[in-house]
Parts: C-alpha cells; sequence; structure tokens
C-alpha cells in the first residue's frame, strides 16, 4: 500500500516527493464517507470521518483536469502546488485544509478539510425560522471578510466567492462563525470562468472574467462576488434567481445588472455593497477597507443599542 501510495502521488503531481508532501497526503483508505453535502461544477462534497474526526470530503472531478496532455499536467502541477499554500493556511475565518487524497477511487483527487457542523451560509438563509439580525448579519459579513482579507494576503484569489461557500456554526445563538471554504482549484476555477462560466457561478463573476479583458483579472473578482454576497446576506435570496444565463451574462458586462436594494437598508452597508460591485476593478475596496467599515458599522450599531 506505501509504495503504491508513492507511486499514486508521483503520477498526480510529478513536482513533489512524498517526504515534500509529508503533512498534505491523505490516504483514500482512512477516510470513511457519511453522507453527500452537494454536488457542484467542480466536484462532490461529502461528510466523512477522518481517523475519528469530522472532515468534508471533495471528490474532483476528473473533467476538471481535461484537455490536452500537457495542459493535464500544467493544472495538475498548478493543482500540488496550491495545496502546499493550502496545507499552511492558518486563520480562524478559514476553513482548515487538511490535505489531499491522490488516490481516490479511479484515479480521481480528492481534498480534505474542516467540517462546518452548519454547513453552508445559502443553507442557513434558506431556512426562515433563523432569520439573522443586523447584527449577526454584520458578524457574518465580518467573518467572511476577515476570511478573504487572510488569503488575499497569501496571494490566493478565491474566484467562487458566495453564500454557498462560506461555511457557518450557529451554535452559540449570540455568536454565529463564519469561515470561507470552497478555496483551492483556483486555476482550474479561472479557466472554467473566463471560458464562458456556468449556472452555478454566474451571479456573483466580475465583468472582467465575462468580457474577455482577461488581463485585467486579479484578486478584485473576489470583491465584486463579496458585494453580490452581502445582497445574499441582506435578503436571504438568491440573485437573479429566474433569469436565464444570457440575460445574466449580458447584464453583468453591460452593467445593466445588479441585484435590487431592498428599502429600509443601513446605507453605510448599501454604499459598501455598491462600490464592492463596482464594474471597474480599480473603484473596489480592498479586503483591508472592507472590514474596517464593517467594523464602524458594527460599532455605530452597538453604540447606538447601548443609547435606548
Amino acid at each position: 500500500m506505501e509504495l503504491n501510495m508513492e507511486i499514486a502521488v508521483k503520477r498526480a503531481h510529478g513536482i513533489l516527493n512524498i517526504s515534500d508532501a509529508d503533512g498534505q497526503i491523505i490516504k483514500n483508505a482512512d477516510l470513511e464517507e457519511l453522507r453527500e453535502l452537494g454536488s457542484g461544477t467542480f466536484g462532490t462534497v461529502y461528510h466523512g470521518k477522518w481517523r475519528g474526526t469530522d472532515v468534508a470530503i471533495k471528490r474532483i472531478k476528473k473533467s476538471c483536469f481535461a484537455g490536452r496532455s500537457s495542459e493535464q499536467d500544467r493544472l495538475s502541477k498548478d493543482f500540488w502546488r496550491e495545496a502546499q499554500i493550502l496545507s499552511k493556511l492558518h486563520h480562524p475565518n478559514v476553513v482548515a485544509f487538511y490535505g489531499v487524497v491522490p488516490d481516490g477511487t479511479g484515479g480521481t483527487l480528492a481534498t480534505v478539510t474542516e467540517f462546518m457542523v452548519n454547513g453552508s451560509l445559502r443553507h442557513v438563509l434558506l431556512r426562515k425560522d433563523r432569520a439573522l439580525d443586523r447584527r449577526k448579519r454584520l458578524i457574518i459579513a465580518m467573518d467572511a471578510a476577515f476570511g478573504m482579507e487572510y488569503l488575499h494576503s497569501k496571494d490566493i484569489v478565491h474566484f467562487d466567492l458566495k453564500c454557498d461557500n462560506l461555511l457557518v456554526n450557529m451554535r452559540d445563538a449570540q455568536r454565529p462563525i463564519c469561515k470561507v471554504g470552497d478555496f483551492g482549484l483556483s486555476k482550474i476555477k479561472r479557466n472554467t470562468m473566463v471560458s464562458g462560466g456556468v449556472r452555478g457561478t454566474l451571479p456573483w463573476m466580475a465583468p472582467e472574467l465575462l468580457n474577455g479583458s482577461s488581463s485585467r483579472v486579479s484578486e478584485k473578482v473576489d470583491v465584486f462576488s463579496f458585494g453580490i454576497a452581502m445582497w445574499e446576506i441582506l435578503t436571504g435570496e438568491e440573485p437573479y434567481a429566474n433569469m436565464h444565463c444570457g440575460a445574466i451574462i449580458g447584464g453583468i458586462v453591460n452593467n445593466t445588472l445588479r441585484p435590487p436594494i431592498p428599502d429600509n437598508c443601513d446605507p453605510e452597508w448599501i454604499k459598501l455593497m455598491e462600490e464592492c460591485w463596482s464594474p471597474d476593478p480599480g473603484a473596489r475596496p480592498s479586503f483591508t477597507e472592507i472590514t474596517n467599515r464593517l467594523r464602524v458599522m458594527s460599532m455605530t450599531l452597538q453604540t447606538r443599542g447601548m443609547k435606548r
């Protein structure tokens, strides 16, 4: 088994030997899948166990590494290079990355990450019995922004930031915890999105990902997505839920489509949200600025509460 494992690793990435990868390689035999949590463009996620610990297992679709042989090799090397970086990330608002499974069924790859008990923020927002008040919305948005600020400080662009990929623990009724999840596969995600995107990610995609100006693609694509996520957190709804792909793409690229802003909203929240989804990447704030502005909103809300 050890020999097969080493062969699988070397075949999978070609740039690391087993000792280089030590600490980020997880054997498929050590995993137990309990139930499917969801399936998307890039793979299927399961709740599972790894040596007794609850984990999320993402089985990556083989199609993610499709293409000419040289392209497959490049994507595979990018994936493993990124896996090395992800395994060294440590932040309270970033889902912990435990490692890669190189010997999955049929030669597939998988990633193993921290399991969040309440799943995605999207799932929580759909439960109308669990309405988020303004204070909790601010806490969740701040947590997500802190996580993204950290990822960007490590030169990691998420490329698929949305409430589906923000994971939460709601066990403490007073203090929800939100962590950024499903990062990684950045080169694969970018290839997929620049080549036309998919319905599940379109509403969160910045114009520069859709209009062919790939030279302008930067970490600011995540800021655009965060603006749309702020709208999700505010309304509990999915953006452009009843629109066709073509209409969404055209509207985003032409800057004629953004989610409708509800009445009676905090003007500072609206201002930040609209700056985040600006068509001009240079006009979008950094996540450091976003965290600072959300913190001011939170402090203002606390001050008002104390005066009552």
